[in-house]
């Protein structure tokens, strides 16, 4: 698979943090390198460290780079000689091969990495990387809508899902007219009596109104069900700081609210990591905490590839991510 546009990402990044890449690093955390013989001042580590990460000791005492020994690729020189009977133990990070990861499955690391983004943007109720958003909202007769995803760039759309009775057939009548103009011919299902009519076959439409090539028999019950397109200007006031829309009347309670969106922090991955860096690496917690444990925790989610798994945040990912949903209360 690829990654998706909205995914924060990449998974070089991922398996950096893992330590799972070709150009990332391994540890060793105690070679033994032998005993002191009291005479003997090298001794050879079974690989380069990485510059700074070594930590030796002699008999469990730390040794000082330059003053106690000095390094060479692999080679380590005691200023004095190790005491005779003294362990020498190093512990330190050295480089991958290129093919020392082939095991790994890609595919499995960018189906967390999704897993891990929807998770923090769910957890905290913000979209990261910009994209179009559709959600529904049943009206409660309220002023208020609030928009599920933050920060809100701009509204695209905004309609209102409408069903009616239109009215009865008496044989002969052919015009009915709609409560509200459908956003769109195709936004309309209109049925007699439970039996869905087809545009241009059945009937045309021209705004609100219905012209049906035949009239309706007798006493047929005429339904219709479709979206109408609510215009800021008339309706409602845009809220984007607050993420919400204000009606200027009331939101209907018991109708359904379709709204179309923008949101996001910016257009492209690597804007975006660099405007919620804590955002970042709490996905990359996520990653890794579903990677290494994935048993005896809660919060169903299934997983691509994976299947049904069970987690829960990780704590550090919740204390990172905590600061990104003070302001949606």
């Amino acid at each position: 698979m690829t990654l998706s546009a909205t995914a924060l990402v990449t998974l070089v990044e991922a398996k950096n943090h893992l330590r799972i890449d070709a150009v990332a690093s391994l540890h060793i955390d105690a070679e033994f390198l032998g005993v002191g013989d009291g005479s003997d001042k090298t001794f050879d580590l079974d690989n380069t460290p990485i510059e700074g990460s070594l930590i030796l000791k002699v008999n469990d005492v730390l040794q000082v780079e330059d003053t106690d020994f000095t390094i060479a690729t692999a080679t380590i020189t005691f200023t004095t000689a190790p005491t005779l009977n003294h362990g020498i133990t190093a512990s330190y990070d050295y480089a991958a091969l290129a093919d020392t990861f082939e095991s790994y499955d890609d595919a499995l690391l960018e189906n967390l990495i999704e897993a891990a983004t929807k998770r923090a943007e769910d957890y905290t109720g913000r979209a990261f990387i910009q994209r179009t958003v559709t959600e529904e909202h049943y009206g409660d007769g309220s002023a208020i809508i609030r928009l599920y995803k933050r920060p809100v760039v701009s509204i695209t759309s905004v309609v209102r899902r409408i069903s009616e009775a239109v009215g009865t057939g008496d044989g002969s009548t052919v015009v009915f007219t709609l409560d509200e103009t459908p956003t769109n011919d195709a936004s309309v299902s209109l049925y007699v009596d439970g039996s869905l009519q087809t545009i241009t076959t059945h009937y045309t439409l021209s705004g609100a109104t219905v012209t049906f090539v035949s009239a309706p028999a007798d006493d047929t019950k005429i339904t219709a069900k479709y979206t109408h397109t609510i215009l800021a200007i008339n309706e409602y006031t845009e809220l984007l700081h607050q993420g919400r829309l204000q009606c200027l009347d009331l939101w209907t309670a018991n109708r359904i609210y379709q709204v179309v969106y923008e949101a996001g922090y910016a257009a492209s991955r690597a804007a975006t990591q660099l405007l919620v860096p804590d955002a970042v690496a709490a996905v990359l917690l996520i990653v890794a905490f579903l990677f290494e444990n994935r048993t005896d925790q809660v919060d169903n989610i299934n997983i691509s590839g994976i299947g049904n798994t069970s987690f829960k945040l990780p704590s550090q990912a919740e204390e990172l991510l905590n600061p990104l949903r003070i302001n949606l209360i």
